[in-house]
């Protein structure tokens, strides 16, 4: 392993994660993520900008009879993904394509899939931070890849009522529904997560179903912390695998 690695435990069924602090590591919205995409047995799900194949690794860990395949551009989070597919034995079950999102046609089939889960660059690319490197700026900043182009391939790959599932800024949460909307995934269920019961949310789960009729379920925020700062029985249950 190089100096900057180290492997993390993901707290379920004795799955590791290697990851490299020179790029970008995974959060709370990953396992968020995971935790909210509606997955059912023998589903064909593709993770739009897999990283180091974190979301791919948790739903492997969550359910046996599914196949996930990661897209990822960065060469360095490629090469951590595969390890990390090797690391954990799931090979049979996960797969990458270390490829362009906006190339997804070279690499699928059209409607082939029912489940698209992604945790994409959050900000416009006009912010990024010139001090990152350029591996964070990518990940963080809609610089290769916006909300319009994750909607396009996420449609195209989905099946008719196929579901897609996305972890995002609140404050995007109007332009996400236009660009699903355009593309034909109708918004369906959305969750605010916050750190505190009175805090603003800072992140938004999605789902959108392709083909779905109109109606909109708003679930009860997941909030991270009690009022005494510590963390809440349904993020234990979440992030340490007990639910």
């Amino acid at each position: 392993m190089e100096a900057r690695e180290r492997i993390d435990d993901l707290q379920r069924n004795g799955f590791k994660i290697i990851q490299n602090s020179d790029l970008f590591c995974f959060g709370t919205d990953a396992v968020l993520l995971a935790h909210f995409s509606r997955i059912k047995k023998g589903d064909r799900i593709v993770d739009l900008g897999t990283g180091n194949g974190v979301i791919p690794l948790l739903l492997c860990s969550m359910y046996e009879d599914i196949k996930v395949t990661g897209v990822e551009i960065q060469p360095k989070n490629a090469e951590l993904c595969r390890r990390n597919i090797e690391l954990n034995g799931v090979g049979d079950r996960m797969s990458l394509i270390e490829g362009d999102i906006k190339d997804i046609r070279k690499y699928f089939t059209a409607g082939e899939t029912q489940v698209v889960v992604t945790n994409p660059p959050y900000m416009r690319a006009e912010g990024s931070l010139k001090n990152e490197s350029l591996e964070k700026r990518l990940a963080r900043h809609e610089i290769l890849i916006d909300l319009k182009g994750i909607a396009q391939a996420a449609a195209y790959l989905l099946k008719f009522g196929g579901r897609f599932f996305m972890v995002h800024k609140p404050e995007r949460l109007k332009e996400i529904f236009k660009a699903l909307e355009e593309e034909g995934i109708e918004p369906k269920r959305i969750r605010f997560v916050q750190a505190g019961a009175e805090k603003e949310p800072s992140m938004v789960l999605t789902e959108g179903i392709k083909g779905g009729r109109p109606g909109l379920r708003v679930m009860p925020a997941f909030v991270i912390y009690d009022e005494d700062g510590k963390p809440t029985e349904e993020y234990n249950k979440i992030y340490y695998g007990e639910g």
